[in-house]
């Protein structure tokens, strides 16, 4: 093992483990996000970053970004390496001039994405006019992996919890529908079936969902009148 692996292992595998915490303590993309681009200004040789990351929903990120390393390795999918900002003018009008004021020389950058998706990218910036390493690139690469499947892991786990949460809600309007249905039909001597009419012609008479005219004859606050 190499001397540069020995010194930065503790560290590394730090990151690994705060990057996966997230998903096991459902801290949400923007902790992912954070903690990628803090652990990656630790471990590597640069300034800042900048992570582009169009479809997923961050509070504290730009969904957009118009020019510029991430969003062109995004688009393309391919790393991206320039160790002289100030030389890409044609190629990044606005966005060179502007990382050029910041103090920034070099940039590299890195699609965030599986087999099957480039969820965004990261750009990686320094202050002086050499682009990252291999050996760093290939940090900068496991991080950036890691933090896109814990990305895609959150994105899951939102999509079966709102699911879940759906059929929780369409189970709960039925079970109430189901009582109203049983005490009109009981009340007015009627079957379910005539009862459930009722229900539904109220609901369709004053513009109100099934289950909110139900849960009105289950716990009183429905005027009978409105019944027939």
């Amino acid at each position: 093992m190499s001397s540069w692996r020995a010194d930065r292992e503790p560290a590394v595998c730090a990151a690994f483990a705060s990057l996966t915490a997230s998903v096991a303590e459902d801290l949400g993309p923007d902790r992912v996000v954070d903690t990628l681009s803090s652990e990656c200004v630790r471990l590597l040789p640069i300034a800042s970053t900048e992570i582009f990351l169009p479809g997923l929903e961050l509070g504290r990120h730009p969904a957009v970004v118009e020019e510029g390393p991430a969003r062109e390795s995004f688009e393309t999918g391919n790393d991206i390496a320039v160790h002289d900002l100030s030389a890409e003018v044609s190629r990044w009008p606005g966005y060179a001039a502007k990382m050029a004021r910041k103090g920034y020389a070099a940039v590299s950058a890195l699609p965030l994405r599986t087999v099957d998706e480039t969820v965004g990218a990261i750009a990686f910036f320094s202050a002086e006019t050499v682009v990252l390493s291999v050996e760093d690139r290939r940090l900068g690469r496991a991080l950036a992996d890691v933090a896109t499947s814990c990305l895609l892991q959150q994105r899951e786990l939102r999509h079966y919890r709102k699911l879940s949460e759906q059929l929780q809600t369409a189970l709960d309007s039925r079970v109430v529908i189901e009582q109203a249905k049983g005490m009109l039909a009981e009340r007015g001597g009627v079957d379910v079936g005539t009862a459930f009419q009722r229900l539904r012609s109220v609901a369709r008479g004053t513009n109100r969902k099934l289950s909110e005219v139900a849960r009105g004859v289950v716990d009183g606050t429905l005027d009978a009148g409105e019944l027939g």
